[in-house]
């Protein structure tokens, strides 16, 4: 399937693309795991590689006001599969084999630095996210 405008989206809902940052939108995708390696007499390498392939995504967010950063947190509510795992179903635009490609992630810990309160709002600065394949 081609490039069809987004990079990201958590079960059906898409990520826009301006609550991503400028430069720090990352994908390693279909990382290859050696299982087992070693060298024969003649120092020649023989590896055993894995075929399930697993993909890595990290962005930072813009920064944000407080309604904006409840709305990343609603898609991404969308895919999310277990909350405690904080496991989540993704479609992502996969860079190796120029297409979209699905997966199930995890989300590790999320750190939100508050900047200024205004009224009745939060300004963040920009949250990171990893996205890391099962």
């Amino acid at each position: 399937m081609a490039y069809s405008g987004y990079l990201l989206q958590f079960g059906n809902m898409l990520l826009p693309n301006k609550y991503i940052a400028q430069n720090t939108y990352s994908v390693t995708p279909n990382q290859r795991t050696e299982l087992s390696a070693y060298r024969d007499n003649n120092n020649s390498l023989h590896r055993a590689t894995s075929s399930n392939f697993k993909t890595k995504i990290t962005f930072s967010t813009t920064p944000l006001e407080l309604t904006d950063k409840q709305t990343i947190q609603a898609i991404i509510a969308n895919g999310m599969t277990d909350s405690t795992e904080r496991k989540v179903l993704v479609t992502y635009w996969n860079d190796e084999t120029n297409s979209y490609s699905v997966g199930e992630f995890y989300i590790p810990d999320i750190t939100f630095n508050v900047i200024d309160t205004i009224g009745d709002s939060i300004y963040y600065g920009p949250i990171s996210y990893t996205l890391i394949e099962y």
